[in-house]
């Protein structure tokens, strides 16, 4: 299934949600709808270098459009 993922400056545009750029640690991104005083513990990581977008239920297989 498809879904899309958009990212816009300091945002993710994710299904229905909009998620915030909490910060990077090496090659990983972190986002979430509120950032935790702790960027690991974001519900949303994303590797650009690999395009994959990982939460703590699933993970997904980003391509660019």
């Amino acid at each position: 299934m498809k879904v899309s993922m958009v990212l816009r400056k300091a945002r993710m545009e994710f299904k229905d949600l909009k998620l915030d750029y909490c910060g990077s640690l090496g090659n990983q991104s972190y986002f979430d709808q509120k950032c935790p005083s702790l960027i690991q513990e974001s519900a949303y990581t994303f590797t650009p270098s690999s395009g994959v977008l990982m939460s703590k239920d699933q993970n997904y297989q980003c391509s660019a459009l």
